[in-house]
């Protein structure tokens, strides 16, 4: 509901437009539609068109707010000789400025509400947004007290974002009690650093802080102003300005008198939007600093004043920033509370799915696929990671197909992410590739081989690189070793590192490849599992283009000759039979997606037995690659979930058969498992064997096998 002051200005205005006739609301309409200074905020014509007095009203204060609707308002009434309304308008206590206090917060924030209510996906549409509030999922944030010990563990551990939390060395915080007092703190902090990696939401956090603010949800009684500044926005500036000319940027109109705002600078709160992005000579600026909040100077002599608390020492700040700048920031502040953003929880991604599809039931596939897939699933917790995913999986449900892994694998969302940082929202600075591009996979790779996760700066120099050179991929870990501090660097998540460790495999030829295959043994327990599945993901064509199209990294022929040696050596060693590490293989060959790779290197193997397959993915993944199993003799496919009434399984009590038959259905293999079967059984001429240990195909899917079956081309004699 609109504050009392703004409602009576909306239905005073509505009064004065009834006055209209027909044709003069109609020209008011059109000459609102080509208002110059409405930029942004014009109001679209589909939406005027049809509207009465009240209607237009309301339209023009949503998207102007009460007293800029007036303005243009009466402006207009001039321009379609209404002089009458115009000299009335004049008299309006809204036009005259009389505002008191409580006024002239209500029009900030219904300006602060226009402008960060809606936002633009990275791939919108020219005028395409989303509401803010609908989309914006809740992020995992924690006060920081890091030492080299739970670091390691945070990387180590699969689902570190939610043990973390129960680590004594850090505590969970919310959003409302940032700027509260807490049992380190009897005092409430003045400055609070939220830091975060790439894609982890802190922009978006800073704009949700601001519309919550606007709402009242946030910082009521607190802060009276919250004002954004855009440290992107303030490297195109080149001239001198004062904190009064920072504020009336941020203010819907020009010329407006601030002095009763300077009056309690302990109730402002300014967020300082992507520190890390300032250009050097922020961070470098040399005094004589800026006191006066009049006083015009260099913008960054401005800002660094403003954070050293020179100036105004009594406004709190809000910071965000990527980990790689934070040693410059420590440097400028005085007791701030560092909190870090830790992406989704696992309940958070669910919350994300369901805010991003519309459609409820959309929302509930799209979650059940990914949670048959884990590698994907987990990780979702980086927010443009999940934003990745559920775009490409909305294009494949509007354009009616069958869902499937996307962007088809594992590897390949790791490189579409890749792609996301390298190709970001126009006009913003593109990520750049370190200038010595293969020292960051090298770093990878030497710490996978000695299972090393935190680097120091001797590590990253013999490796050629800098800090800053690659902090979109790396966390800065600032560590106390006695009276000294000591700064390491880690991958900002360990499957980061794996796969460029793969990358590195992938692009030193033989060597390298033979050792990590070598090392692996195709056990899932070993530290090079998921490495080695990038690896056989970056063999695949489009993956290899794009690395040679966008990195100018060229992947040698003979790294797939090695790999099909080596599958080639394993079968001969283990009798042409394909059981030990089956399904870690099959995996990997999933990851390739080319048939005739698939089909080579599975031609080896006479008889293939895959046990333990408990997700619906791995289902999809041994019926992927039995296509291509074409010299199998023997196929059995051991299945451990999805059927009912086994021995194994535990009885269920009397009553509850509508509950069973559900939980039947819903562990139903996918139709197409079957159809991949089918087509195996005709297209092998060798099979003679297939046996399907608990796979629950369902009554459409046993239909589809039986279509193989009666093919001419099926040889098959044991079922």
């Amino acid at each position: 509901m609109l504050p009392s002051t703004a409602r009576d200005g909306l239905y005073r205005l509505s009064t004065y437009l009834e006055e209209l006739e027909a044709g003069e609301l109609k020209k008011f309409k059109l000459f609102l539609g080509i208002a110059e200074d409405l930029s942004q905020d014009k109001i679209p014509w589909g939406r005027m068109e049809k509207a009465g007095p009240l209607e237009m009203a309301q339209l023009m204060v949503a998207h102007m707010g009460t007293r800029e609707a007036w303005l243009l308002a009466l402006s207009t009434f001039q321009r379609i000789h209404r002089k009458d309304l115009w000299e009335r308008g004049q008299g309006e206590d809204l036009v005259r400025g009389k505002e008191g206090k409580g006024d002239l917060q209500t029009t900030y924030k219904d300006y602060v509400r226009r402008k960060f209510q809606l936002m633009e996906d990275r791939n919108a549409r020219l005028g395409e947004c989303v509401n803010l509030s609908n989309r914006y999922t809740r992020l995992l944030l924690v006060k920081e007290h890091s030492n080299p010990i739970w670091t390691q563990q945070k990387f180590v551990d699969v689902e570190w974002e939610r043990s973390r939390t129960r680590r004594h060395q850090t505590s969970p915080i919310q959003m409302e009690t940032l700027f509260e007092p807490d049992e380190e703190r009897p005092e409430p902090p003045h400055t609070v650093v939220l830091q975060g990696a790439a894609g982890m939401g802190k922009s978006m956090l800073a704009h949700k802080v601001m519309l919550d603010w606007a709402d009242g949800r946030l910082f009521q009684g607190r802060f009276d102003y919250v004002f954004y500044i855009s440290c992107r926005e303030l490297n195109r500036s080149h001239t001198q300005c004062s904190v009064q000319d920072l504020i009336s940027s941020c203010w819907p109109e020009r010329g407006i008198s601030l002095e009763d705002l300077m009056q309690a600078p302990d109730r402002l709160l300014f967020i300082i939007d992507g520190f890390d992005k300032l250009h050097p000579s922020f961070h470098d600026a040399q005094g004589p600093w800026c006191l006066c909040w009049e006083e015009k100077q260099p913008t960054e002599v401005l800002l660094g004043s403003l954070i050293r608390r020179l100036l105004l020492p009594q406004v709190s700040l809000l910071i965000t920033t990527r980990p790689c700048a934070l040693e410059k920031l420590h440097g400028l502040l005085e007791h701030p509370r560092h909190v870090e953003i830790l992406g989704f929880s696992e309940e958070a991604r669910k919350e994300y799915f369901y805010r991003y599809f519309h459609n409820t039931g959309q929302a509930s596939r799209v979650l059940s696929f990914l949670m048959d897939y884990e590698p994907l699933f987990t990780m979702c917790f980086v927010p443009m990671v999940s934003w990745v995913v559920c775009t490409c999986l909305k294009q494949q449900l509007e354009s009616g197909e069958l869902l499937r892994q996307t962007p088809r694998t594992t590897t390949a969302v790791y490189m579409f992410y890749l792609l996301s940082l390298m190709q970001p929202k126009p006009g913003t600075p593109t990520f750049k590739v370190p200038a010595n591009q293969r020292g960051l996979v090298s770093l990878a790779a030497e710490g996978l081989w000695n299972q090393k996760i935190l680097f120091d700066e001797q590590d990253l120099g013999k490796h050629g690189l800098d800090g800053a050179d690659v902090s979109t991929f790396l966390n800065v870990n600032i560590f106390q070793k006695g009276i000294k501090c000591e700064k390491f660097y880690s991958f900002i998540h360990l499957s980061f590192q794996e796969f460029f460790a793969a990358m590195y495999c992938a692009l030193n030829g033989r060597e390298a490849v033979r050792r990590a295959l070598a090392e692996y043994g195709f056990s899932e327990r070993n530290f090079l599992a998921l490495t080695v599945h990038f690896l056989f993901g970056l063999l695949n064509e489009e993956m290899r283009c794009y690395l040679e199209r966008n990195l100018g990294w060229s992947i040698s022929p003979q790294v797939k000759e090695e790999v099909l040696a080596w599958i080639q050596n394993k079968a001969g060693s283990e009798g042409s039979t394909l059981q030990h590490g089956s399904l870690e293989l099959l995996s990997c060959l999933y990851e390739v997606q080319e048939e005739d790779f698939i089909q080579q290197a599975l031609s080896h193997f006479q008889v293939v037995v895959v046990r333990s397959i408990s997700t619906k993915m791995e289902h999809m993944v041994c019926s992927f690659c039995a296509r291509y199993c074409r010299s199998t003799e023997v196929l059995h496919l051991h299945g451990s979930a999805y059927s009912t009434g086994m021995e194994d399984d535990p009885p269920e009590p009397s009553g509850v058969q509508t509950q069973s038959t559900y939980l039947q259905e819903r562990n139903m293999l996918p139709d197409v498992y079957s159809a991949y079967l089918s087509a195996a059984v005709c297209t092998n001429s060798n099979l003679i064997e297939l046996a399907l240990y608990r796979n629950a195909l369902g009554s459409q899917g046993v239909r589809l096998l039986c279509q193989g079956l009666r093919h001419a081309s099926c040889k098959l004699q044991n079922l």
